[in-house]
C-alpha cells in the first residue's frame, strides 16, 4: 500500500453513531435471546426468566445509585486516577465521537444492561450454578463479562470486580430485573461522564458551536 492510500485509510471516518447504536441494540437483543435460551436449557420455565415487581425496580435503582456514588467518589476524589482510567478506555469507546446525546446514551445503556445481564447472569451464571455452585458460576460469568468488553488489563480487572458484585446480587436476590436496572442506570451516568472527559481531555473533538 502506498503512502497516499495508507493516509486515506487512516482518515476513514468511523461509522455514523446511529448505525453503531442500532448494532448495539441488535447485540442486546441477541444476548437477551441467548440468555433466555440458556435459562430454558437449564430446565427452568421461560416465564420465570424475568419477573417484574416494584420491589425489584427499587432494588435496581438503589444498586445503580450505589455504583454511581462509588464511581463519583473515586473519579472526583482522585482526579489523576480518573484521567488514567479515561485514557485507558479511549480505544474501546472511540465510537462515542464528539456528539453523544441523551437518547444514544440511554439506548446504549439499556442494550448493555438488559442484554449483558440476560446472557451472563440470567443465562450463563444460572446454567453454570448447577455444575459449579454459586461462586464458581459467578467467577466464570464475571470473567466472561470482563473479557466481553475487550478492554485494557486494568479495566478488565475492574470489570471483573463489578461483574462479581452483579453476580452476588443476582444470586442473593434471584432477580434478573434488579441487576438489569442497576447496570443500565450506572451505564447512563458512566457513559455521560466518560464522554464529557473525552471532550475535556481532547481525546475526541469538541462539538462545534452553533
Amino acid at each position: 500500500m502506498d503512502a497516499d492510500a495508507d493516509a486515506g485509510a487512516q482518515s476513514t471516518p468511523p461509522p455514523p453513531l446511529v448505525k453503531i447504536v442500532a448494532l448495539i441494540l441488535l447485540q442486546g437483543a441477541v444476548f437477551t435471546a441467548l440468555g433466555a435460551g440458556l435459562w430454558a436449557w437449564s430446565g427452568r420455565p421461560v416465564d420465570a426468566f424475568v419477573t417484574i415487581t416494584l420491589r425489584e425496580v427499587a432494588w435496581g435503582l438503589a444498586l445503580g445509585a450505589g455504583f454511581i456514588a462509588l464511581a463519583a467518589a473515586l473519579f472526583y476524589g482522585f482526579p489523576r486516577v480518573s484521567v488514567r482510567l479515561v485514557h485507558l478506555q479511549r480505544d474501546t469507546y472511540a465510537f462515542l465521537g464528539p456528539k453523544l446525546g441523551w437518547v444514544a446514551i440511554v439506548l446504549i445503556s439499556l442494550a448493555a444492561g438488559i442484554g449483558e445481564e440476560a446472557l451472563l447472569r440470567g443465562g450463563l451464571q444460572t446454567a453454570l450454578n448447577d455444575w459449579l455452585g454459586p461462586w464458581g458460576a459467578i467467577a466464570v460469568a464475571s470473567a466472561a463479562f470482563a473479557v466481553l468488553h475487550l478492554a485494557k488489563p486494568l479495566i478488565t480487572v475492574l470489570l471483573f470486580a463489578i461483574g462479581v458484585i452483579f453476580g452476588v446480587v443476582y444470586w442473593q436476590t434471584g432477580s434478573l430485573l434488579t441487576v438489569m436496572i442497576g447496570h443500565a442506570v450506572y451505564d447512563v451516568w458512566a457513559l455521560r461522564y466518560l464522554h464529557r472527559e473525552f471532550v475535556r481531555l481532547g481525546l475526541v473533538e469538541a462539538e462545534p458551536p452553533g
